[in-house]
């Protein structure tokens, strides 16, 4: 019977220089008692670990970053002062918006177009271009309205000025303009068509 070799104990590797500045690294910049794991900092901001992970991969400033089962660490006040930048920028203007609030204003954009074309069709709102020829109609007769009456009441003004003085043609005036704006308030008056130019 032949005898079982005895495996050979591993020696541990002896430390390099980069280890040992990497070892010395860690303890330092990410000590327990100044930084935290990512379960410590998502349990302080009340979040996920996974959006402690996108956070992470949006930018958010490590302390250590990880490796080889070393976790890695974070400064709270590093963390909230990014976080507030990010909000910030986020609620300027012009900014680029979370998927889901993009998805939100579309949603609701789209909401709005679907009111105004129901609105559109049952005749509760007109076409602009429509609104835009009538309102230049009933200008242009509102316009001529007031020019033609002063040439068709001039005999009305002349003989109050030269019966009563000025405060006669102020009066007949006054009169005159009252009688176009009831003529243009009659609710039984023809709207003005738009003249093709």
């Amino acid at each position: 019977m032949a005898a079982r070799k005895q495996p050979k104990a591993k020696r541990p590797k002896p430390r390099t220089a980069a280890r040992r500045v990497r070892a010395k690294k860690v303890r330092d910049v990410a000590s327990p008692s100044s930084t935290l794991t990512r379960r410590q900092l998502a349990a302080k901001l009340h979040v996920h670990m996974q959006t402690v992970t996108r956070w992470e991969q949006d930018g958010l400033p490590l302390a250590f970053r990880g490796h080889r089962g070393v976790c890695s660490r974070y400064r709270e006040v590093e963390v909230r002062a990014w976080l507030q930048t990010r909000d910030e920028a986020a609620r300027a203007p012009g900014a680029p918006q979370h998927f889901l609030q993009a998805r939100a204003t579309k949603e609701q954009w789209q909401a709005r177009l679907a009111e105004q074309q129901h609105k559109l069709r049952s005749g509760d709102l007109l076409p602009r271009e429509e609104v835009e020829r009538v309102w230049g109609a009933e200008v242009a007769a509102v316009r001529s309205l007031i020019l033609s009456s002063y040439v068709t009441h001039a005999d009305r003004v002349h003989r109050a000025s030269t019966l009563e003085g000025l405060a006669g043609v102020e009066r007949e005036l006054k009169d005159l303009a009252h009688e176009i704006l009831r003529e243009l308030a009659d609710p039984n008056r023809a709207p003005c068509e738009a003249v093709a130019s």
